[in-house]
C-alpha cells in the first residue's frame, strides 16, 4: 500500500475508533474532522472508501447498537435512552433506530427483552 493510502487508511480508523467512543456526545463530520485535524469532506471520502459507509451512517449504527443494549438491559425511559446514545431528539431516535432494526424501540425492547429474560 502506497504511503497516502495508508495514511488515509490510518485516519478512516481513527475516526471509526472516535466513533466507537464518542458516540454518546454531539457528532459531525465537521465535529470529527476537526478533532483529527483534516478536512471533513476529505475525511468523509476517505472514510466511505475505506468502510463503505458515510459518517453519519457510521454515527447513527454505533448509536442504534448502544440503544439495543440499553433498551434490554437497563429500565430506562425511552428518553434516556436516546439521551445517552447521543440523540437529542427522542423522535429521531425513533425514526433512525427503526431504520436500522426494522423496529420501534418499544418493539424492540418487547420482543428481545423476553428472549433476553428466557436465556
Amino acid at each position: 500500500m502506497n504511503r497516502p493510502m495508508a495514511q488515509a487508511t490510518t485516519l478512516a480508523w481513527k475516526a471509526q475508533k472516535l466513533i466507537r467512543t464518542q458516540y454518546h456526545r454531539p457528532l459531525s463530520t465537521a465535529l470529527l474532522a476537526r478533532e483529527l485535524y483534516c478536512n471533513a469532506d476529505y475525511l468523509g471520502r476517505v472514510y466511505r472508501r475505506v468502510f463503505h459507509l458515510t459518517l453519519t451512517e457510521a454515527i447513527h449504527r454505533q448509536r442504534v447498537r448502544e440503544a439495543e443494549k440499553l433498551l434490554i438491559s437497563e429500565a430506562r425511559s425511552l428518553t434516556e435512552v436516546a439521551a445517552l446514545c447521543g440523540f437529542n431528539d427522542v423522535g429521531y431516535f425513533r425514526q433512525i433506530f427503526q431504520k436500522h432494526t426494522g423496529l420501534t424501540p418499544a418493539a424492540w425492547k418487547r420482543r428481545y427483552s423476553k428472549e433476553h429474560i428466557n436465556s
